[in-house]
């Protein structure tokens, strides 16, 4: 199995492994920003995000043997909820559906939040872009938009 292969299977589970389950914490090298990371053999996931008020943006960058191959930008706004309200949703909707924020529509509902990932493309990992929300009561109380592509 070749690289870009193995890329996909590597990024769902490290994401799994950092924001979704709240680990992967290490000590941030850019001043003011969370870094979280999963590392497996040759393989390194880093995501970088700055939040502010009711908003955060960020990039995942995916390394192979020191070398970024893949890359994702995103931004978010959870509007009036806090930001712990939507981090137990948000988290229950990625462990839940872990090949979110690809190229696959993803629903998903939990205690009368409706979780919707909507892409953008559904050509495969090469290309990705899409929106991510929650409603409650038809109400948009969160949403996300990401992009990203392979490097090499």
């Amino acid at each position: 199995m070749n690289k870009l292969e193995q890329l996909e299977p590597f990024l769902i589970k490290a994401r799994a492994n950092t924001y979704a389950s709240d680990e992967g914490r290490v000590k941030a090298a850019l001043n003011n920003s969370t870094q979280l990371e999963y590392k497996e053999s040759d393989w390194l996931y880093r995501d970088v995000y700055y939040t502010g008020k009711n908003t955060f943006y960020g990039m995942e960058t995916v390394f192979y043997l020191n070398k970024p191959i893949f890359g994702v930008s995103y931004y978010g706004n959870w509007g009036d909820m806090t930001e712990e309200e939507i981090d137990n949703i948000l988290r229950g909707a990625l462990i839940n559906n872990k090949e979110t924020r690809l190229y696959k529509k993803v629903e998903w509902e939990k205690d009368g939040f409706i979780y919707t990932c909507d892409p953008a493309s559904t050509d495969g990992i090469n290309e990705i872009g899409g929106t991510e929300q929650i409603t409650k009561d038809d109400k948009h109380v969160y949403v996300f938009y990401y992009a990203g592509s392979v490097l090499v």
